[in-house]
């Protein structure tokens, strides 16, 4: 329904309600000035009467379905004189009792279209009245009073259209006022929920794009995506904006994904503690700025110099903050609360998928963590195995081969061999169950650390002469299965190493707790070597021994450190926070 005809249904409307007071005030006159017939039928001014209540209802009724024709708008108009006449002319034998009645189609014309087509209804209206008095009562020619009470009459309907013309012009342009701000007001309502919608609308697929991804990249280019869709759906913007996700790294927030921005500004990074960036990190809310060219930070990149609105938030879940949402405009005043609210949605669900993809990544870190873990085990063991049983093997083989040709021509020496080769078999057999056992202790399940560490060193000293001293404190029962397991591997791997390469005389082992740590130290006075030297040359070769046994500790969220000089041995020391392990 247009404007126009909001109006003109209020202003017929009023004309409805000036019909019913006349109606009602001509039907009230009527019953108390007519006598009733005594047939017992009313006159038929009464009758008359009550169709223009019919009338008027069915007008009414249009009028509040709001389907009001233009038609009968027009043809409202020409029914009021009709019914006027049609009265005026019945109660004419009456003295016009209803002579008043003529009023009402000079006003409601006057009302409706203007005053001079009022006053051209009030013609109509006042010669049929004085043409219908004259017919009833043809004496009133010579009385010269009642041709003045006619006259007056007569002149009663321009009266009323002038007054109504004018007052209804007034009226009118009240009506057309306030029709029109109702009007603006309910474009506006649908504007705005037109953009809501819209913004849903945006919000909900951007959902399903992020849902649908677990790439950290995708995640950040969705944002800026889906954002821009949203801003062009709220309102087209005369240039591009530019854009960009700024994530913290190691020294500053870095551009993480952008759009319209130079290759040079790609690669810039700026702190976050100053200008819009800064204000929306520091107050975690979204900020709306204009001219960037004198923002401390953002006026280093090139696209945001001529940039005059800007609007930045935060990507923030809880406590900790990821970065920042900048988007700037060559327009003034580019941005609204509406864009604040769309991207602070984004920004929202946005912040949910960095974190999701975050815990992926760590996820696959640590399977490929745990799978280098894994291989790197198995290259040990077959390290072990080449270097411990498989020489032995060897060597057993070797020494059959030379039983066998001393049995052919010195039989006395073949039993001293054969002894010798039965000593070298067992020994073979405890390296093997030695090996078995570091692979799979399962007494460090059974029994506890300290059992298993007793029971590495007693196996480990039936094959080697070196000394290992043992020192292990009460442990009780405050070691989870995970610590022990940790603590078990450094130990084996820290006593192999001081065995293959330390030339040590003697090894020591020790474990205790002291102040909520649970500590174990391997030291051996072996010629030792230079931390730092070993550890970059270890790492030329691709050798990852320390690093794994620095990662083992990690785990369980320990610390290890290597102690060590040339000629003064080396210390190998594990601390492990009892509290928070899981």
């Amino acid at each position: 329904m247009t404007r126009e005809q909001i109006h003109f249904l209020d202003v017929d409307g009023m004309i409805c309600i000036v019909r019913w007071l006349f109606l009602g005030v001509a039907l009230l006159v009527a019953l108390v000035s007519i006598q009733v017939s005594q047939s017992g039928n009313l006159p038929v001014i009464v009758y008359l009467i009550l169709g223009g209540v019919a009338y008027n209802l069915l007008a009414t009724l249009l009028i509040y379905l709001k389907t009001f024709p233009d038609y009968v708008t027009a043809g409202a108009s020409v029914l009021d004189v009709l019914l006027t006449g049609a009265l005026l002319f019945a109660c004419s034998s009456n003295d016009g009792v209803l002579f008043f009645f003529g009023f009402l189609p000079a006003i409601s014309t006057a009302i409706r279209f203007d005053v001079g087509w009022g006053l051209l209804a009030a013609t109509a209206v006042a010669m049929g009245y004085g043409l219908s008095a004259l017919f009833a009562n043809p004496a009133l020619q010579n009385d010269g009073g009642g041709m003045f009470t006619l006259g007056a009459r007569a002149l009663g309907p321009f009266a009323a259209a002038t007054v109504a013309g004018l007052l209804g012009d007034r009226l009118k342009s009240s009506v057309k006022n306030a029709v029109a701000e109702t009007y603006r007001a309910n474009e506006e309502e649908l504007r705005r929920l037109r953009a809501t919608s819209e913004r849903a609308k945006a919000i909900y697929e951007m959902a399903g794009t992020l849902s649908a991804t677990l790439s950290y990249e995708r995640v950040l280019e969705s944002v800026l995506e889906v954002s821009t869709i949203g801003f062009e759906e709220l309102g087209a913007l005369a240039a591009r904006p530019a854009s960009m996700v700024l994530l913290f790294g190691d020294n500053g927030l870095y551009v993480a994904a952008s759009r319209n921005l130079g290759h040079g500004d790609e690669e810039l990074v700026i702190p976050g503690e100053s200008g819009i960036v800064g204000q929306a990190l520091s107050a975690a809310e979204p900020v709306i700025v204009g001219n960037l060219a004198d923002d401390p930070e953002l006026s280093q990149f090139a696209a945001f110099r001529r940039c005059r609105s800007a609007i930045c938030v935060p990507l923030r879940a809880g406590f900790e903050s990821y970065g920042a949402v900048v988007f700037a405009s060559p327009e003034r005043n580019a941005y609204t609360d509406e864009h604040v609210e769309l991207l602070t949605a984004v920004c929202n669900q946005a912040v949910v998928a960095i974190q999701n993809a975050q815990l992926y990544q760590t996820l696959r870190d640590e399977r490929d963590r745990i799978i280098e873990i894994e291989e790197d085990a198995r290259k040990k063991l077959a390290r072990d195995l080449h270097d411990g049983p498989t020489q032995s093997i060897a060597a057993i083989a070797m020494r059959l081969n030379f039983t066998r040709l001393l049995l052919e021509k010195e039989p006395s020496r073949a039993k001293e061999e054969l002894q010798k080769l039965e000593a070298l078999a067992r020994r073979t057999t405890k390296e093997i169950r030695t090996m078995l056992f570091t692979l799979r202790p399962v007494v460090l399940e059974t029994q506890g650390l300290k059992v298993a560490v007793e029971q590495l060193v007693q196996k480990l000293q039936e094959t080697e002469e070196l000394p290992i001293h043992l020192q292990i404190g009460d442990l009780g029962d405050q070691l989870d299965v995970n610590v022990q397991a940790v603590a078990f591997f450094i130990t084996e791997e820290a006593i192999n190493n001081a065995k293959k390469h330390a030339n040590a005389r003697n090894i020591w082992v020790r474990m205790y707790i002291r102040d909520n740590y649970f500590v174990t130290e391997v030291e051996d006075d072996g010629k030792g070597f230079m931390v730092d030297v070993e550890s970059e040359a270890a790492a030329q070769r691709g050798s990852l021994g320390l690093i794994n046994l620095r990662e083992r500790a990690e785990l369980v969220e320990g610390q290890l450190t290597i102690e060590s000089q040339p000629g003064q041995g080396t210390k190998i020391s594990l601390v492990i926070p009892l509290r928070g392990v899981s």
